[in-house]
């Protein structure tokens, strides 16, 4: 099984919300509390990730599962993403 490729669009949200994130690629390994994302982080990282893909996140994937890892968080977004897209 492949590794997800996290799209440029995440990259940049995510690194405006993770203080310890340098400028190379972020992986999906990486661990977004390690990068310095803490509880409001999250919050604000939910509301960002909202408003730049036109969805809402169900509240029953929102949990530490979900905001372990970039791949974790993408994983479950791309689900909604696509999801999202045939719908219209």
């Amino acid at each position: 099984m492949s590794s997800p490729v996290i799209p440029d669009k995440l990259q940049v949200i995510l690194r405006s919300h993770l203080p310890y994130a340098d400028s190379s690629e972020l992986s999906e390994s990486d661990e977004l509390a390690g990068l310095g994302l803490d509880s409001m982080g999250m919050v604000r990282l939910l509301a960002a990730l909202e408003d730049n893909y036109d969805i809402e996140l169900p509240d029953d994937i929102l949990n530490e599962d979900t905001f372990a890892t970039v791949g974790s968080l993408w994983r479950t977004l791309s689900v909604l993403v696509t999801s999202g897209d045939e719908q219209e």
